[in-house]
C-alpha cells in the first residue's frame, strides 16, 4: 500500500535518574502521540549522574527489562512504532552501550542499534562508560517509508548518513544526547541540516534537554530545510515526512544518482 505521508512525534525530554519517572513520561507521551512513529532521545531511560558505573550498568536494560517490557506494551497497546534510546547491558561490565531500541506496533522489538562511534573528542571522552559497537548500519520500514538510525555524535560522520541513503532511507532518525559547549547548538543545526540536504533524506532528531545537553529537537526537511524545531524546554514536535517533498527534491537534486563512486577511493 502506498502512503503519501508519515507522522512522526519527536520528543525532547530531561531523564531524571529516576528510572519509573522517566518511564511514567515516556508513556504519557505515547498515549497522546497523535503520531504513526515516536522518536525519543539519547539515554531516555536515566541519567546516570551520582551512579558509580556498576550501579549504572545494573541499573541498564536489556531485551527483557522492566523498562523495555513496559514500552513493548504501551505500543502493541497504542498500535505505535517507537524508537527510543537507552543505556543498555554489555558484554563487559560495567560498561554499557548507547542503543536504540526500535519497536513495532505489535510490541516486538524490530531493530536494536548500538552506536558505533562514541563520543571522544572537545575533551570528553564517553568511552569510559560506554563500549563501542560494530554493528551494522540498519534501516526498518513504516507504511511504506524506509527510515534509518544513527545516535548523536553519528551525525559528524557524513558517511553513515550516507550509507544510511545508499539503503534506501527517506528519512534518518537521531535520538541524541548532545553536550553543550561553545557553538554546539549550531553546530547541531548545521549538522542535521547538511546531512538532510546532502543526502536528500528527511533528517528527525530527539533531544535530551537540561543540565549539560543542548536541546534542539529538529526536522530537517530532504532540501535541508529546518522545518519545525523545539525551544528551551520539554516539548513534542509533531511533523510530517512526506513522499512528494522528497520525489520534488529529488527531481530537481539528484544528488545521489550523480554519484561518481569510481573516483571516491583513498
Amino acid at each position: 500500500m502506498f502512503f503519501v505521508s508519515l507522522s512522526v512525534s519527536l520528543v525532547q525530554m530531561e531523564s531524571s535518574e529516576d528510572k519509573q519517572e522517566n518511564l511514567k513520561k515516556v508513556t504519557d507521551i505515547i498515549e497522546r502521540s497523535p503520531s504513526d512513529l515516536i522518536v525519543f532521545p539519547e539515554f531516555t531511560n536515566f541519567n546516570p549522574s551520582g551512579m558509580s558505573p556498576y550501579q549504572a550498568y545494573e541499573n541498564a536494560e536489556h531485551e527483557s527489562s522492566e523498562f523495555m517490557t513496559t514500552l513493548s506494551e504501551k505500543a502493541r497497546d497504542e498500535g505505535k512504532w517507537i524508537v527510543i534510546g537507552v543505556y543498555e547491558r554489555s558484554e563487559s561490565p560495567p560498561k554499557m552501550y548507547s542503543t536504540a531500541f526500535v519497536i513495532g506496533p505489535d510490541g516486538k522489538q524490530v531493530v536494536r542499534y548500538r552506536k558505533t562511534h562514541l563520543f571522544r573528542a572537545l575533551g570528553f571522552d564517553e568511552s569510559g562508560l560506554l563500549r563501542q559497537s560494530d554493528n551494522p548500519l540498519v534501516t526498518f520500514e513504516v507504511k511504506g517509508f524506509r527510515v534509518g538510525v544513527m545516535i548523536c555524535y553519528e551525525i559528524r560522520f557524513p558517511e553513515i548518513a550516507r550509507t544510511l541513503s545508499l539503503k534506501g532511507a527517506d528519512a534518518i532518525v537521531v535520538p541524541a544526547a548532545w553536550l553543550k559547549g561553545y557553538n554546539k547548538e549550531e553546530q547541531w543545526i548545521t549538522l542535521a541540516s547538511a546531512r538532510a540536504m546532502e543526502n536528500t533524506v528527511y533528517v528527525l532528531t530527539a533531544n535530551q534537554i537540561g543540565r549539560a545537553y543542548t536541546g534542539i529537537a529538529l526536522a530537517a526537511d530532504p532540501a535541508g530545510v529546518i522545518k519545525a524545531r523545539a525551544s528551551e524546554g520539554e516539548e513534542v514536535l509533531n511533523v510530517l515526512v512526506s513522499a512528494s517533498r522528497i520525489a520534488e527534491v529529488r527531481e530537481s537534486l539528484p544528488l545521489l544518482r550523480q554519484r561518481r563512486p569510481e573516483l571516491y577511493r583513498v
